[in-house]
């Protein structure tokens, strides 16, 4: 009887090991996916990148310029412009990171087209946004 309850014991003990690796394996398989791909360096996986309070000043004039409308509230132009930069440094096709732009920054007091979000795009990279 000790044998048999010494043998089963040890399948007891055998059956959970296997279980428990095999969990671990299909739960290392499913966080995979979810893992964000390598990116090519690593300052564009970083957070996102805001200017500099000078960096600001030179935006928003920048923006300004392009429509006074954009700059009513600068704080809400200038957290606009992070998104933007994130698009950049992601590395987006210009026609997209153009898109999000104008759809980030239409609405309110401004009316943003495709035209203006490429000058908005370009003020944002020439201020301090490099891919």
């Amino acid at each position: 009887m000790h044998a048999r309850a010494t043998t089963a014991a040890a399948l007891a003990v055998l059956v959970l090991t296997l279980t428990a690796c095999s969990s671990s394996d299909d739960s290392s398989t499913t966080d995979k996916p979810k893992a964000a791909p390598a990116s090519p360096s690593p300052s564009k996986s970083s957070a996102f990148l805001r200017p500099t309070p000078e960096q600001e000043k030179t935006l928003v004039t920048a923006l300004t310029a392009i429509d006074p409308n954009l700059t009513v509230k600068e704080s809400r132009a200038i957290s606009r412009s992070v998104g933007v930069c994130d698009d950049i440094r992601k590395g987006k096709g210009e026609a997209t990171i153009v898109k999000n732009a104008a759809f980030r920054y239409d609405g309110g007091t401004a009316s943003v087209d495709e035209a203006k979000a490429a000058k908005i795009v370009q003020a944002i990279k020439d201020t301090y946004c490099k891919a």
